[in-house]
């Protein structure tokens, strides 16, 4: 596969998640015209693209499929289900094999051939049924006086290809044929191509025609420009004019000075009701976005990280030297720092919203299935979370839309019953604090049996019948391996997996999770993620001869106290005044360097995590500091509340703690 099918394939995955909204909003509202534009134009995007790089059948298939939805802006046919399904059916095998990345195997892909023929017997069908012939302007279809005239102007910044063709025909033909359309060909010397130029009427929209070099915005330059409303072709001297064209190219600036001597003749048209536009350029390089390969940035995140490592190195070294002038260039360098690395961690992230589209696609597929009726509703979509994050976070979150729908929405008769809507309801919100993107998925279903759990729990030897457990504890035992409330096996779920997955991958990237749960009204749950995997802002401290770092976005405030109240009880968790507060407080040196000579005085961090107020008492503060996550090895691979490793500016290494994880596993 050459670097243009590479890019068609990133281009494609793209559009047919941008595909899949639309169905989905189609499928919502079968008469809303929006939606209907947004389907064919994807559609004849990826058709474009797909013939243009030798992707032959993905090419003939969209073609077919985009024909049936062009009948249905023509009003000859209808929005169906059954039409939703064979699309979205036929695009998700696309996907699949657009994903392998072999031509070959896409081309003589048999399932791919299957669906064609399923999209040419459905075509078949509505053309034979289908009766309409003229439409009234209710009906949707674009009348004449909507027609409206452009110069196309195409300069390729490619050369042709060995056989003595030039990539850029296909999009050139397809432009031909949205209307009536005369075109320019400028070689070069060589041989090669210097530009096309295009004259078209056409009912198609600028946005739609620039649609079509969506795939070669980096390989041409596009220059756009509105001639007239209404057909210039129906003036016999302006197609008589425009042939001194076919050996001069066309003057671009004189442009509005040609078209006014045939304005004038345009039948049926008022061009005074249309404002003229202004020539406009695609050019090579887009000034607003432009395609970077994850691995420079994932390389640059890791040079800014080398580069804040040595920054706190040169900030340490500067505190030994009595120079003013060193001090002030090692503060400049560390405002340019921080800087570089917000905006560098800006550089990986990417919305929610990416995930959304998937989301609403398994919540149809899933309610037709166990026959529920169920919306999707999401809520903070424009939210951003690193890339990597949001494809590590994928599987879980289906898990727990899977269960959502199977467990806890119930079916349309059962929530009448209840006094409910027959439609369930399961939402996304999406929301930042601090350096966390907070994710809640909730449903209104009938919520957690709390005693089926607990049940299940001690049949399956997860707890013993004895222990006492609080709600938290009971609704916390689905996220163990094995564990399930199901009470037959079914292809979604039953099987005891997915939940501790959802659990084992939050875990990972250092989140938490909860779960909230209200018989007959709902379950909620909550995950919070940080923002980014990398760099964290946070408190040196040491115990002993031991360093960490603490989070800065978890502490409330820090109080020193006499070690004396740490030491009465010989206790790693007690109770402390504090602020004139009791404060639960765990004792890192008890815990870990019981041992060693204890200091006069304690450091006492109070931190809230899970909406619980406690305290981490340490030996004293060393300052404030970026912390550049490394992994740790082997070694620490069962400390769960160690998140990482960090290099300080003097050479040492620093533990990082994950507060929660420490409470959840040492607090007795």
């Amino acid at each position: 596969m050459d670097s243009h099918q590479q890019r068609f394939v990133e281009d494609a995955l793209d559009l047919l998640n941008e595909l899949d909204d639309g169905l989905m909003q189609l499928e919502a509202n079968p008469q809303a015209t929006s939606p209907l534009e947004q389907v064919f134009r994807t559609m004849h995007t990826i058709k474009g693209g797909a013939n243009m790089f030798g992707f032959d059948l993905i090419g003939e298939l969209t073609h077919q499929l985009e024909t049936l939805y062009d009948l249905v802006r023509q009003g000859k046919t209808q929005i169906t289900d059954g039409l939703i399904s064979i699309t979205l059916h036929a695009f998700d095998k696309v996907r699949d094999l657009l994903k392998e990345k072999e031509v070959e195997k896409i081309n003589s892909s048999e399932e791919l051939r299957d669906h064609l023929k399923i999209a040419a017997n459905f075509l078949k069908n509505v053309e034979a049924t289908s009766t309409v012939d003229v439409l009234s302007p209710a009906s949707g279809k674009i009348q004449k006086d909507e027609v409206v005239t452009f110069f196309v102007r195409v300069e390729p910044g490619i050369s042709m290809t060995a056989d003595g063709t030039h990539p850029l025909v296909f999009i050139i033909k397809d432009l031909e044929a949205l209307g009536t359309a005369r075109t320019f060909f400028y070689g070069k010397d060589n041989g090669d191509v210097a530009h096309w130029d295009i004259f078209l009427s056409t009912t198609s929209a600028q946005s739609e025609i620039e649609s079509y070099f969506i795939f070669v915005e980096g390989e041409c330059q596009v220059t756009y420009k509105r001639l007239s409303a209404g057909n210039l072709f129906e003036s016999d001297d302006f197609r008589t004019f425009i042939e001194v064209f076919a050996d001069v190219p066309c003057d671009v600036s004189s442009l509005d000075e040609f078209v006014s001597k045939f304005s004038a003749v345009i039948v049926n048209s008022d061009t005074t009701e249309y404002d003229e536009e202004p020539i406009s350029k695609k050019k090579a390089f887009n000034d607003t976005y432009i395609k970077v390969s994850k691995r420079k940035i994932d390389d640059l995140l890791n040079w800014i990280s080398e580069l804040i490592i040595l920054q706190a190195q040169l900030v340490n070294a500067t505190s030994h030297i009595n120079s003013a002038a060193i001090t002030d260039v090692a503060e400049q360098l560390e405002m340019i720092t921080n800087r570089l690395r917000d905006t560098s961690l800006e550089i990986g992230l990417v919305p929610i919203e990416t995930l959304v589209t998937k989301f609403k696609r398994l919540v149809r597929d899933l309610s037709k299935t166990l026959n529920k009726k169920v919306n999707f509703l999401s809520e903070g979509s424009e939210t951003e979370l690193d890339k990597d994050v949001i494809e590590l976070m994928a599987e879980p979150m289906i898990h727990i839309i899977r269960n959502s729908i199977d467990h806890g929405i119930e079916t349309p008769e059962e929530r009448k019953a209840a006094g409910k809507s027959e439609f369930g309801t399961v939402k996304l919100k999406a929301f930042n604090s601090s350096s966390y993107v907070n994710i809640v998925i909730s449903d209104d279903g009938k919520g957690i049996d709390k005693a089926i759990v607990l049940k299940k729990a001690i049949e399956k030897g997860i707890v013993q019948a004895e222990n006492v457990l609080s709600d938290e504890e009971i609704l916390n035992l689905i996220f163990h391996s094995g564990l399930s409330t199901a009470s037959k096996l079914s292809e979604v779920s039953g099987r005891g997996v997915g939940m501790d997955v959802v659990k084992q991958k939050i875990n990972e990237l250092r989140g938490y999770v909860a779960i909230e749960s209200t018989p007959g009204k709902g379950t909620s749950i909550h995950i919070k993620l940080p923002l980014s995997r990398s760099i964290v802002e946070g408190l040196l401290v040491k115990v002993d001869e031991t360093r960490y770092v603490v989070p800065l976005n978890v502490i409330d405030r820090i109080d020193r106290l006499s070690y004396d109240v740490l030491d009465r009880e010989h206790q790693v968790n007690k109770s402390v005044v504090v602020n004139e507060e009791l404060l639960q407080v765990f004792s890192m040196r008890q815990k870990f360097h019981g041992d060693t000579t204890a200091p006069k005085t304690t450091d006492i961090i109070s931190i809230t995590v899970n909406g619980v107020k406690r305290g981490i008492a340490v030996d004293r503060i060393e300052g404030k500091m970026q912390t550049v996550m490394k992994p740790l090895g082997d070694a620490y691979k069962q400390q769960d509340f160690i998140a990482g490793s960090t290099i300080l500016g003097d050479g040492t290494l620093a533990l990082v703690l994950d507060p929660s994880r420490l409470f959840q596993l040492h607090w007795n």
